[in-house]
């Protein structure tokens, strides 16, 4: 157990972090036999109220499908991936960041590796601080990180520099609400999609029970919270850059929940440098397996080919090392 006024100030780098019902045949669907898979775009999962604080109102949360080819293994393992762009910003598709000369790979980018190699994969979109999305009644009673980092301008300093860049006005007291709303939002929209996946699994032809989250930085805490702040059913949480936000799930997690793969950059941010530090630290003493890996030369950004340095002197890529995780975390999965 951390002492208060440590886990307070390591709290306080969190901040750093955040700079980042249709059915299946419903929706769009494009093949391409060269990659071996085939997608649907833009399926309806559920809805979510946004414009919360003046005409409340819902709206389509939507995901693109990316199916391994047919003749594959049936049913197959399955990831859902969320973007990440500090709660504010991102898109499910083929949207890149680029900041210190280093570009990241987008949620396109990754579903396409692993449906390529047998790994049915969903990319969804959730709601974002500029929508204004309405506080999940399911999330009143959780236990939450000091919400008072809201007036931490330390902690803050990543989420006003994306504001600024976004042009959007400084943090003030409605939309610190409103981010902290949406960290909520976001982990509940995860939980949807994760049931919308669950329902129609036979239609994806995916396997219900190994169904793993992951994501990149604000999506990658939504992954996180799903799993072990909300307790949702998955087989494995892959964390790109993700961190200790919202649900304190360091308090939450218990034995029994999945294993999680934590990668972060060399000189990534420090609140992720921290969180990801704190979760591979605690979690093992309460019974989740973690496996962790920096990635060199990089900072906040980096693309799947970028090389990782795990334990025992392991060395592969970024997307290497997650397939390899999920295999190890879905047995009976086999890739062409």
């Amino acid at each position: 157990m951390i002492h208060r006024s440590v886990r307070r100030a390591g709290y306080a780098l969190l901040g750093f972090v955040l700079a980042a019902c249709a059915t299946p045949g419903e929706a769009e669907t494009l093949a391409n036999e060269s990659g071996g898979l085939t997608v649907q775009s833009d399926i309806v999962y559920g809805t979510g109220i946004v414009d919360a604080s003046t005409a409340p109102h819902e709206r389509n949360l939507t995901l693109d499908a990316y199916l391994p080819a047919a003749g594959g293994l049936s049913p197959s393992p399955a990831i859902i991936m969320a973007f990440g762009g500090a709660f504010h910003r991102g898109s499910k598709g083929d949207f890149h960041f680029i900041e210190d000369g280093a570009q990241d790979s987008s949620m396109a980018d990754y579903c396409r590796v692993f449906a390529e190699h047998g790994i049915a994969c969903f990319a969804i979109d959730y709601r974002l601080v500029p929508e204004d999305p309405a506080f999940p009644e399911a999330a009143r009673d959780a236990v939450t990180v000091p919400k008072a980092l809201l007036e931490d301008p330390g902690a803050m300093a990543r989420i006003a520099l994306v504001r600024q860049r976004m042009n959007l006005p400084p943090l003030d007291a409605t939309s610190r609400e409103q981010y902290w709303s949406t960290t909520f939002a976001a982990a509940w929209d995860f939980n949807a999609a994760l049931d919308y996946v669950r329902r129609n699994a036979a239609q994806f032809g995916v396997d219900p029970d190994r169904i793993a989250v992951g994501g990149f930085s604000a999506g990658a805490i939504s992954a996180i919270n799903l799993a072990y702040g909300i307790g949702a059913p998955v087989s494995a949480v892959v964390s790109i850059s993700g961190t200790i936000w919202g649900y304190d799930v360091t308090q939450t997690a218990h034995s029994g929940e999945p294993p999680l793969l934590l990668l972060a950059g060399q000189q990534d941010l420090a609140g992720i440098r921290w969180g990801s530090s704190e979760l591979a630290r605690q979690f093992p003493a309460k019974g989740v397996h973690v496996e962790t890996a920096w990635v060199p030369g990089f900072g906040h950004f980096y693309p799947m080919g970028a090389t990782t340095l795990g334990s025992g002197f392991t060395k592969q890529s970024v997307e290497e090392r997650i397939l390899a995780f999920l295999d190890s975390t879905s047995p009976a999965a086999t890739h062409p």
